[in-house]
């Protein structure tokens, strides 16, 4: 038996400096005290450590710890990351599909629609005046109430293929 070991000595009380500690967490003794001075790891008395206790403390701590002052733990921060990247994921997948369109081209492809509509039906007067001169007013009616359908049809000729144009125009 090497000379200074008793025979069984327990790990769950031995004491352990800080240079010790360190080197069985791959770590510097300067790092080592930072997390003792945020309250990570617990001296028992200056420069040394439980090594059971502070081995424990040490793990708890880099799977996120019980961090109960607000701050946000790293395994928290990483998980909310991964949370976005596949969020992120299926946006651009609903995108690909056609499901999803960028609020820049709705605005462009729903603008040329209004501004053809408007077109339409403000044409109508011109067009249909010439036509209906001495018409009895259910046929004006009638030749309007057509001429106004058909303007407002043409919003109903939505297809994502629209928005595809948009963008590769873009």
């Amino acid at each position: 038996m090497a000379k200074g070991e008793t025979k069984g000595e327990s790990l769950n009380d031995k004491e352990v400096l800080t240079g010790e500690l360190a080197s069985l967490l791959g770590k510097t003794p300067q790092w080592i005290r930072q997390l003792t001075r945020e309250g990570v790891l617990k001296q028992c008395r200056r420069g040394r450590y439980i090594l059971r206790e502070n081995i424990h403390l040490y793990i708890e701590h880099v799977q996120g710890g019980k961090d109960e002052s607000g701050k946000l733990k790293y395994s928290d921060v990483k998980t909310e990351h991964e949370l976005v990247k596949k969020e992120k994921a299926e946006m651009e997948l609903r995108v690909l599909k056609g499901q999803l369109h960028e609020a820049k081209d709705v605005r462009a492809v729903m603008t040329d629609m209004i501004l053809t509509v408007k077109a339409k039906l403000q044409s109508i007067p011109a067009r249909v005046a010439p036509q209906l001169d001495q018409e009895p007013a259910t046929t004006i009616e009638k030749t309007l109430d057509k001429e106004i359908s058909g303007a407002l049809r043409s919003l109903t000729d939505y297809s994502p293929e629209l928005f595809r144009t948009k963008e590769s125009d873009e």
